[in-house]
């Protein structure tokens, strides 16, 4: 019976079961069956030429013909994609999200909140059996449900124990769960000392651990929006790093403890490519911008006055960045009720008052930068003018800066050519892009300020009751960032993204690897050759000497730089290079990568642009002015960092040392991975069952 059970490719579900009929050579005949009701949807012929192997892909069936299911998928008789598809999908029908893989867990986004599965009882059995008292010998797993619970505890011992630092890298689509999972893992986290009744926890101590826990829906309001594929979207990276006191080992055997303490003294947070084009603009009318727009606008009147006059009365609709929304509520609750829990939140880390209406007013000139309007000078059809005159008056009163200045900085720009500087008049296409450019940058300052401000309220250093007495903290990672991703259209935000997930992957590979020589070795079986999948070709393609990275750095110092000339360039280089695809029928700015995942075309169009990021002088200048502490800061700040890197390198003789986005971002990408591979790494993968982000179907 088993072996007449196979699976097929199909063109719209991926795989069908299917019972084998009859076979003649290559050639196989078999009936296909409807995955739900098992009845026959059609007979077809396949050919296993077209397999792995040249053989059909058994189901894992018992001796009456019963798909078995496995919570974990290494016990399954027979490994292979369709396998772990079925079995997922069996599983997520029975309301069972978490299925394991050896160490890894499979989380499938189930689209509703199962309280059974986070209850007291279920928190503090996985503390128990996997961190107080674990079984000796053996796996410590078994008997245990999968559930990201393991994966939190097992990182917590391995921190407690056997003090090695510790990083859980949690992966998958737009729309798979990723933030909430982090959400769930970090609260399992610090709760295990709540566990440990012989701690004792402070008020300032238990203060510390609600900024950690509330930090992450602040970071929520400011750097998610709703997207096509999730109403919930990070769009930015994470790696939070939670901090422990841990007591040495040795002190604790002697004091008879079996568990040193490890006590959660704070966190910290680093982020990753805030992705600023979503705060001028969404592409579909089913998206919006970032929540924390939505949510000032849904503020009370009151609130509002306390913030800015101007807001009074104003709808989403009122303001061109926001625009109409049909989403009446996110996660089951209003603009207005996550208005309150925001300000709650920022409260807690002592952003009160005064301080919290700056950020608020800062939020607010991004909004009103939106409203301007540019069009030609009557009088020069070379010059622009703000034809949004009260539009004007209003951002003038919100920033503090004379109207007019704000008219000049938009207009024109300022030219140093030698040792002469003149104005010269900007038309009104260009003026609206720098007005655009002016408010992501104001946003993107916000944001980091707000990450600091999140540091500073939640880091051990400034925050715990016993940093003096702690020279060096334990950590745990949690890396919540953006997956693979392959669009109708891929900018140069994509090439990012998967540049990222290369990495990863890469990581993932050469773990799985070394735990496989680790097990051998274990066993005292002798090693021979592994294959395994090396994407190592495709990393040098990216950021390699003549890679994509290089080349476009080159491009944008280059006078008359740009994004042909780039894609052009970066094609003669590379083209003996088997990754990079390059197709007679892309249009010049249009090139190809072969990624681990699969084959992505991107569109250079705006790569230059995006890769420079540069605001003008002008624009900085303006901003300096402002009476607004938070832009007048941030942006002096970004002013100042500008001239000095002009002035070295005017010493070198350079013609510009302005480090661009792509290099930037290399460096975080290369200094996260030095930071995840001093640690034992662990893995959660999240999966999206539907795009209709319902329950129960896959």
């Amino acid at each position: 019976m088993s072996d007449s059970c196979v699976y097929v490719r199909d063109k719209v579900h991926g795989w069908l079961p299917a019972n084998v009929l009859s076979q003649d050579g290559d050639q196989v005949q078999v009936r296909v069956l409807n995955a739900e009701s098992e009845s026959t949807i059609e007979e077809r012929t396949v050919q296993l030429k077209d397999y792995p192997d040249n053989q059909l892909p058994l189901q894992n069936v018992d001796a009456s013909g019963n798909l078995m299911e496995m919570a974990d998928m290494v016990d399954l008789p027979s490994l292979h994609e369709a396998a772990i598809l079925y079995n997922l999908r069996v599983r997520h029908k029975e309301s069972k999200p978490y299925t394991r893989v050896g160490d890894l867990i499979i989380a499938v986004n189930p689209f509703q909140w199962m309280t059974h599965l986070y209850s007291e009882h279920v928190r503090s059995t996985y503390i128990q059996k996997l961190i107080l008292d674990p079984p000796q010998g053996g796996d410590v797993k078994s008997g245990l449900d999968p559930h990201v619970y393991e994966t939190s505890s097992l990182a917590y011992r391995g921190l407690a124990i056997d003090g090695q630092l510790q990083s859980i890298l949690v992966s998958g689509e737009s729309g798979a769960g990723k933030t909430e999972t982090v959400k769930i893992v970090m609260s399992h986290l610090a709760s295990v000392q709540s566990a440990e009744p012989d701690e004792d926890e402070t008020q300032t101590h238990h203060l510390v651990v609600q900024r950690v826990l509330d930090s992450h829906p602040l970071l929520e309001a400011f750097g998610n929006a709703k997207t096509v594929r999730n109403d919930n979207s990070s769009r930015f990276g994470k790696f939070i790093q939670m901090q422990f006191d841990v007591e040495d080992a040795t002190s604790a055997a002697y004091s008879g403890k079996a568990l040193p303490s490890c006590l959660l003294a704070g966190s910290t947070c680093e982020t990753y490519l805030l992705e600023k084009s979503r705060v001028v603009g969404h592409d579909d009318a089913s998206e919006r911008t970032y929540h924390i727009f939505y949510q000032i606008v849904a503020a009370s009147d009151h609130d509002k006055r306390l913030v800015w006059d101007g807001l009074v009365g104003k709808t989403n609709e009122s303001y061109r960045y926001i625009g109409a929304t049909q989403t009446t509520k996110i996660e089951g609750k209003t603009d207005h009720e996550r208005y309150s829990l925001t300000v709650k939140a920022l409260r807690l880390l002592g952003v009160t008052n005064e301080k919290l209406y700056t950020l608020f007013r800062a939020v607010c000139t991004v909004m009103q930068l939106g409203n301007l309007t540019f069009g030609e000078d009557p009088q020069d059809d070379e010059k622009s003018m703000i034809t949004s005159t009260d539009e004007l008056q209003a951002l003038s009163n919100l920033m503090g800066v004379d109207a007019y200045k704000i008219h000049e900085a938009l207009t024109y720009r300022t030219v140093t050519a030698g040792r002469e500087t003149f104005s010269t008049p900007l038309k009104h296409t260009d003026a609206q892009d720098g007005c655009d450019a002016f408010a992501k940058e104001i946003y993107q300052q916000v944001f980091d300020w707000l990450v600091r401000e999140i540091n500073d309220a939640t880091c051990a250093e400034k925050n715990y009751d016993a940093a003096d007495d702690c020279d060096e903290y334990g950590l745990i990672g949690l890396l919540d960032i953006f997956g693979f991703e392959s669009f109708e259209v891929n900018r140069f935000e994509q090439l990012c993204i998967n540049y990222t997930n290369e990495k990863l992957q890469q990581k993932y590979t050469l773990d799985i690897f070394r735990s496989v020589q680790d097990e051998y070795a274990y066993e005292g079986i002798a090693l021979g050759e592994i294959a395994f999948p090396d994407n190592t070709e495709v990393l040098r393609l990216i950021e390699g000497r003549m890679g994509v990275i290089s080349i476009l750095n080159e491009e944008c110092v280059r006078p008359k730089g740009n994004d042909t000339a780039f894609v052009t360039k970066m094609k003669t280089v590379n083209k003996d290079v088997s990754q990079l695809i390059a197709d007679r029928l892309h249009r010049p700015t249009e090139f190809g990568i072969q990624h681990y995942a699969g084959s992505v075309t991107y569109d250079a169009t705006s790569f230059i642009q995006k890769n420079t990021d540069t605001l003008p002088m002008d624009v900085l200048n303006c901003a300096c002015e402002s009476t607004n502490t938070l832009i007048q800061v941030e942006l002096k700040a970004a002013s100042d960092a500008r001239m000095s890197a002009a002035a070295s390198a005017g010493r070198r003789g350079g013609a510009g040392a302005k480090q661009t986005v792509a290099s930037k971002f290399k460096l975080q990408l290369t200094q996260l991975m030095h930071d995840i591979t001093k640690t034992k790494t662990r893995y959660i993968r999240c999966i999206k069952p539907n795009p209709q982000k319902v329950p129960i179907e896959m």
